[in-house]
C-alpha cells in the first residue's frame, strides 16, 4: 500500500509466464528494469550538438528470489533438456501490476521475454539461498 503519497516495492505484481505457464516465484525480494535505449550525439562543425534516441533496444533486468522451492531449478532443468533436444522454446512475458496512490491500478507487459539463470544460489549454514534470474524483452506495452 502507498505511504506518504509514494509508491514503494510491495505496491508491484509481477508475474512471469514462460512457454509453460505461469511460473509462480517462492520469495521475490527485488525486481529491477531498464529500457535499453541506443543514444547517438551528432557534432555538428557549425552548430550545438543533435541528441538522437533509438528505441529499439527492447529492455532488460532481473530479480532475486529467496529459494523456498525448486520453481526456478525445474524451470532451468526443463529449459535446458528442451534445448538440447531440439525443442523450440517461445518466448514468454511478464505482467506488471502496480496498486496506484489514486485510482485503479496500472498494468504493463514486458513482452518477448528470454530469461537466464544467472546465479542458482550459494548454499551456507544459517543462511537463506539467493536465486538470481536476469532477463531480455523486446518491448513494454501499458495494458491499461
Amino acid at each position: 500500500m502507498p505511504q506518504s503519497g509514494l509508491n514503494i516495492g510491495s505496491d508491484y505484481r509481477f508475474d512471469v509466464y514462460t512457454s509453460a505457464g505461469l511460473l509462480t516465484l517462492p520469495t521475490l525480494l527485488n525486481f529491477k528494469k531498464r529500457k535499453i535505449t541506443n543514444k547517438l550525439t551528432v557534432k555538428p562543425l557549425n552548430t550545438l550538438p543533435i541528441h538522437l534516441s533509438f528505441q529499439e533496444g527492447g529492455w532488460e533486468g532481473s530479480f532475486e528470489v529467496s529459494r523456498a522451492d525448486a520453481t526456478l531449478d525445474t524451470y532451468f532443468a526443463n529449459f535446458e533438456a528442451n534445448y538440447y533436444a531440439g525443442i523450440v522454446q517461445p518466448a514468454g512475458f511478464i505482467q506488471e501490476t502496480i496498486t496506484e496512490i489514486s485510482g485503479p491500478p496500472s498494468t504493463f507487459q514486458l513482452q518477448g521475454v528470454i530469461l537466464y539463470f544467472d546465479d542458482a544460489g550459494d548454499a551456507e549454514a544459517e543462511k537463506n539461498v539467493i536465486q538470481r534470474v536476469s532477463f531480455l524483452a523486446s518491448t513494454r506495452i501499458q495494458l491499461n
